[in-house]
């Protein structure tokens, strides 16, 4: 069998637009609306695809674990919570009051912002 490379539904490639930024995932960069470009790593571009190719949605850690692998439990669950942590910096997101990265207590997590592929 053949594996096929994952792109979001309407991915017209690997750039995303979204609320001033831009991510490249082909060079793992965040691109600012003035041009500066922040690097992140591999895991966090695998969150970054997910909130992405979900705007608007409930994503729950089951759902996540099971996009990005990995076994259940605590360590999982803190491995997500330092990437989201990571992204949400990069993004310049007040850790109190997130803009576009929500938490809902119990149940996952909510990517707010309206995205455009290609």
């Amino acid at each position: 069998a053949r594996l096929r490379k994952r792109t979001a539904p309407e991915a017209g490639g690997d750039t995303a637009r979204f609320e001033g930024w831009t991510a490249h995932f082909d060079r793992y960069t965040l691109e600012d609306a003035e041009g500066r470009e922040t690097p992140f790593s591999h895991a966090e571009g695998e969150v970054l695809r997910l909130f992405l190719e979900s705007p608007r949605r409930l994503i729950s850690r089951a759902r996540m674990q099971e996009a990005l692998g990995g076994a259940a439990g605590e360590s999982f669950d803190r491995a997500m919570d330092v990437r989201i942590s990571r992204l949400r910096t990069k993004l310049r997101e007040d850790p109190r009051n997130p803009r576009l990265i929500k938490t809902i207590y119990g149940a996952g997590y909510i990517f707010l912002g309206e995205v455009r592929w290609g």
